[in-house]
């Protein structure tokens, strides 16, 4: 029998840049070359094979149908380069792709405030900590400013002004420095649609990491708001995403081992690029049905 999944979520990693300097941040890539957001008719040839994915599993799969194609803009920072992003923007819409992107918070402005609400079915806020000296530590700051839950939550309640459709996301990872905090009185603030938690995934860092126990209680501390969170494991985030680094190549979670690679999508096809690297539909699709 045909399970229908509405949406296939392709996430892009459009730069390694970022603004802030987290101490579990896993967007760091092994890399030479510059990154393809610089190069029109790369960002083009990229979208192309994307567009393509879609089909290739569609093909190749007996249980699932995926109907549409949502391309995720993530960092490094997203919002670090806005010329780029327009032309990536501009580009998507000849695909059909709906668009979404994450973002630390940090660079809300009036410009991409426009922008994400007439351009983006969803945002995503990376929110670890409310405490200034948590976040500092974390790494959750830039020389001009530490993150500002405050500043978010006025410039996502502007957002929804302009577009009140738009769906809101936080992700938190809970790694030793927050496991034990309570973003109660935020998420009840910001109201997002759903609310990623993920456990500190230990690929470049593991002076953080946390047991599954402890894991676990900041889940259970969070419990009120259960029919919005997904929450992920190390294991969970294997193999089940389809992510793409900033020279367009993908890339997959390999833990202890880093990362794994395919060639670079505006040279070779998304075919050949898939049997590069392991990619579990189905864990996909339970990942993407999961509401605890």
């Amino acid at each position: 029998m045909l399970n229908t999944v509405k949406e296939l979520v392709v996430n892009w990693h459009i730069t390694e840049a970022c603004n802030y300097k987290c101490d579990y941040c896993f967007a760091k890539w092994n890399r030479n070359d510059k990154d393809i957001i610089h190069s029109e008719w790369k960002i083009d040839a990229l979208l192309r094979q994307i567009e393509n994915i879609r089909h290739l599993l569609n093909q190749k799969s007996s249980t699932v149908l995926f109907e549409t194609l949502r391309l995720n803009l993530v960092g490094g920072e997203t919002f670090l380069y806005e010329k780029q992003l327009k032309t990536i923007i501009n580009l998507s819409k000849k695909y059909g792709f709906k668009l979404s992107a994450i973002t630390n918070g940090s660079l809300f402005n009036s410009n991409n405030i426009e922008l994400i609400a007439q351009n983006f079915s969803s945002i995503g806020v990376s929110v670890d900590s409310l405490n200034e000296q948590t976040n500092l530590s974390i790494g959750r700051a830039s020389k001009r400013n530490i993150f500002n839950p405050s500043n978010v939550l006025t410039a996502i309640s502007q957002i929804k002004n302009i577009n009140p459709n738009i769906e809101i996301k936080i992700n938190t990872v809970v790694s030793k420095l927050n496991f034990s905090e309570d973003l109660s009185t935020f998420i009840k603030q910001i109201e997002p649609t759903k609310w990623k938690i993920f456990k500190l995934l230990p690929i470049y860092s593991s002076k953080l990491e946390i047991l599954d126990e402890e894991f676990s209680k900041f889940i259970i501390q969070h419990s009120n708001f259960k029919c919005i969170i997904s929450a992920e494991n190390n294991d969970d985030m294997t193999e089940s995403y389809l992510m793409i680094d900033p020279l367009g190549r993908f890339f997959q979670n390999g833990l202890d081992q880093g990362y794994h690679y395919s060639s670079p999508l505006h040279e070779i096809s998304a075919e050949k690029a898939l049997q590069q690297i392991n990619f579990d539909c189905q864990k996909f699709i339970t990942r993407y049905s999961r509401i605890i």
